[in-house]
């Protein structure tokens, strides 16, 4: 993977439309392949009877649909899960590292020092 590679990130009002939009489809797709399954031909709407009787349009219309929402979430998943541990170590090179290392450390002897001076001042 190329490292000078810039990721797409989409708008925030954009992503959650998405997710609501995926969200209300994966609902809606679920509740009439319910329906379908539950009435079996029985029921007097003509698009679920006709999904009953026709399982292979069921197929393609609802279940195809669900396979490929899930999948693509599975995707999202490992990608996100991959992605934070290359952002954290990949973010930095060594030198940056080094040089993030030695300002922490450099911070931590300030506090330290910042510390040995007033517990000597408290002692006076």
């Amino acid at each position: 993977m190329d490292k000078s590679e810039k990721k797409i990130r989409l708008p925030a009002w954009l992503n959650l439309t998405l997710i609501i939009a995926e969200i209300v489809l994966t609902v809606f797709l679920v509740t009439i392949s319910i329906i379908v399954m539950v009435t079996m031909g029985t029921s007097t709407n003509v698009l679920i009877k006709w999904l009953a009787l026709n399982p292979l349009w069921f197929f393609i219309i609802i279940v195809f649909p669900l396979i490929v929402l899930f999948l693509v979430n599975v995707f999202l998943l490992i990608k996100a899960v991959t992605g934070q541990k290359e952002s954290t170590t990949v973010a930095m090179s060594q030198e940056q590292l080094l040089e993030e290392a030695k300002r922490q450390a450099r911070d931590e002897v300030m506090k330290e020092l910042e510390k040995d001076d007033l517990r000597v001042d408290k002692s006076k």
